[in-house]
């Protein structure tokens, strides 16, 4: 319980820990995939899509992951905020399309 405080307290250990998360997630999704479950895929990248967003309300958080875009598989800079940047390279949509999706 001390280890959870110390890790919501100390932005260099919440950034390590986004990072695992987010990595594993895209692992499960990536499996998901190849082995055609949908619902794992849809369950894993609805995670990651509010993780980030979340990035939109700490930008703490994103100043300290923007400099380890390439651990999260962002690999070219578009000039995108990193949780658009994040959303946009996994495929991963936010919800505010054009009403175009199925």
């Amino acid at each position: 319980m001390q280890l959870e405080a110390e890790i919501r307290v100390d932005p260099a250990r919440r950034a390590d820990r986004f990072v695992e998360r987010w990595n594993k997630l895209s692992g499960v999704a990536d499996r998901a995939y190849v082995t055609g479950d949908v619902m794992a895929r849809k369950s894993a990248q609805n995670e990651m899509a509010g993780m980030a967003k979340s990035l939109e309300r700490d930008p703490q958080m994103e100043s300290l992951l923007a400099a380890r875009k390439v651990e999260l598989g962002i690999s070219i800079d578009t000039g995108r905020r990193l949780g658009a940047e994040l959303a946009f390279n996994h495929g991963i949509d936010f919800g505010r399309g054009r009403g175009l999706a199925r």
